[in-house]
């Protein structure tokens, strides 16, 4: 029994030892195996870590190239709200983030410039989030301050791996600028063309009128004994005289009237302005003058301005039939290049900003497109020519200076006119002519330039009655050959715009480079071409306009011989 016992305690201790042995060898393997595992899931977190990292650096760069696109960013969800609203979209806006992140969709920033109302952008990003693209679509934003912003929005949906829309994303350029430049160079273009065709219309006219002028006023002379008939001829001349006006007033427009522009007290100009508007403008109408300290005087032609502003004063009484207030204002203004860029063609520096300012009917924005269009009124017929805005914008453009019009039906019109500040040393233009002298004529020769036959007949018999010996040239080179052979011309007298390539500056440079004692004598219904090319009149050279009366024409002459150098 005792040997059995050991035998099967011989087999027991053997199969023992052989499941030991399989157990640790399994229980290596189990260990290897979650040794395994645990070297892959390390692996995984770290992978998992990783690929967080990336994500997060991915968030990083989307965010900050959000933040740095110069514009407008907008992420809304599936439903409607805002997730994203970058930088560029503050800027332009005026909304932070922190105000629109979360909130619905922007329906009342933006609104649709065809529909201008709401309903236009709510239309807008439900077709973004139901799949629909939108690109270049021109919508006017409301900014914070209520200030709106013209800009130009693109989106497209948001669509996820599995073809499912999980929101929008669009883009938004402010447009505001470059559609005013857009605008003003449309404009510059319009007026510049308008211009051209009303100042060559202008220089034809004068010649016409001052034919006719100049013969009533020989014929008017001739018929003093006779009242019927000389009432007759001043009724003719007066609606010449008229008709010289309106030609003026198209020069200015054009910008080629000539101006004599000097250094101008604005504070005393507008004293004296006033004294005269408080009677032309009525009882019903109140006028005040607020002139700020240490006005600045400008560079001008100070009967033009004052012209200027009388216009614009009569223009203001016109808009308040039952009365109104009426206000003239200056003050210094500096204008940096942002301002000088908001207010097209005008270049940074110091300038006097003249307002005149009404409480009239205003102006509706059809009409303020076309206020400074010659012609353009909305006067009954009979009771304004259309050429008074447009005389002041031609004379603000002439001086260096610019015109700006603000007006709101309802309300009433300011009408801002920028001159520029005169330099410190800059001297005092020549004093005007005085008018009503006693009419004189002389013994000494004047030769007449111009290519037009009419004129030239007429300008002989003014100055052949005065008593000056005339000689007549239709061009520079026929001027020349008779100043080389008649010595004893004392006046040239020439047009400035000629045929043949010689105009009458180039004429008398070459006049005067052969006869250094040679006095001269210019007239222009349209200076044109040579004032634009740089080769204008200036304060040293003797100027009348056409038309001109015979009185003024005896007394530019008259002057002119008289004077010494």
């Amino acid at each position: 029994m005792v040997g059995i016992a050991a035998a099967v305690l011989a087999a027991a201790g053997l199969l023992l030892g052989g499941l030991s042995l399989r157990l640790a060898a399994g229980l290596r393997e189990l260990s290897a195996e979650v040794a395994r595992w645990r070297g892959e899931a390390e692996k995984a977190k770290e992978e998992e870590r990783i690929s967080e990292e990336t994500l997060h650096h991915c968030a990083d760069v989307l965010r900050s190239i959000a933040s740095a696109l110069p514009v407008g960013l907008v992420a809304i969800n599936r439903d409607a709200r805002v997730e994203l609203w970058n930088h560029a979209a503050e800027t332009i806006l005026g909304y932070t983030a922190e105000e629109m992140v979360g909130e619905p969709a922007p329906t009342k920033v933006f609104m649709s410039v065809a529909e201008d109302h709401d309903a236009g952008a709510a239309d807008m990003f439900l077709r973004m989030v139901t799949g629909q693209s939108l690109k270049s679509e021109e919508v006017r934003c409301r900014r914070k301050d209520g200030s709106a912003v013209e800009a130009s929005f693109s989106g497209a949906p948001l669509i996820d791996s599995d073809d499912r829309i999980r929101g929008a994303i669009c883009v938004f350029e402010d447009l505001t600028h470059r559609n005013a430049m857009a605008r003003a160079l449309y404009q510059a273009q319009k007026m510049e063309a308008v211009g051209q065709l009303t100042g060559g219309m202008a220089h034809d006219f004068n010649n016409i009128l001052g034919v006719a002028i100049g013969n009533l006023d020989l014929v008017e002379e001739q018929i003093s004994d006779r009242p019927a008939t000389a009432a007759l001829v001043k009724s003719a001349l007066d609606a010449l005289l008229r008709g010289a006006e309106l030609t003026r007033a198209l020069l200015a427009f054009a910008r080629r009237q000539p101006l004599r522009p000097s250094v101008v007290d604005v504070a005393d100009l507008l004293g004296a302005t006033m004294k005269v508007l408080s009677r032309t403008l009525g009882e019903q109408v109140q006028v005040s003058l607020q002139i700020a300290r240490a006005l600045w005087p400008v560079v001008a032609d100070p009967a033009q301005l004052e012209s200027a502003v009388t216009n614009l004063s009569i223009n203001a009484r016109d808009a308040m039939p039952s009365g109104g207030h009426l206000t003239i204002t200056a003050r210094n203004v500096i204008l940096d290049d942002d301002a000088g860029a908001r207010l097209q063609e005008v270049e940074p520096g110091e300038y006097v900003a003249i307002e005149v300012s009404d409480t009239g009917s205003g102006m509706s924005s059809e009409v303020l497109a076309h206020a400074f269009e010659p012609f353009f009124t909305t006067k009954a017929p009979g009771q304004g020519t259309g050429l008074g805005l447009s005389m002041v914008y031609g004379f603000a453009k002439q001086s260096g200076g610019q015109i700006k019009l603000y007006s709101e039906p309802g309300i009433g019109t300011t009408v801002r006119l920028y001159l520029p500040r005169a330099a410190p040393a800059r001297g005092q233009g020549r004093a005007q002519e005085t008018a009503g002298s006693k009419l004189r004529g002389g013994r000494e020769a004047v030769l007449v330039v111009d290519d037009n036959a009419e004129v030239r007949r007429m300008v002989h018999q003014q100055l052949t009655s005065l008593g000056y010996r005339v000689l007549q040239a239709e061009d520079g080179g026929k001027a020349l050959a008779l100043l080389e052979n008649t010595p004893e011309v004392d006046l040239l007298f020439t047009d400035v715009i000629m045929p043949h390539g010689m105009d009458g500056f180039a004429l008398a440079e070459q006049a005067q480079r052969r006869r250094p004692e040679l006095k001269v004598l210019f007239t222009s219904g349209f200076p044109g071409a040579s004032v634009s090319a740089g080769r204008g009149l200036d304060d040293s050279m003797a100027f009348i306009g056409k038309p001109y009366r015979r009185q003024e024409l005896a007394q530019a002459i008259r002057g002119i011989l008289d004077s010494k150098g």
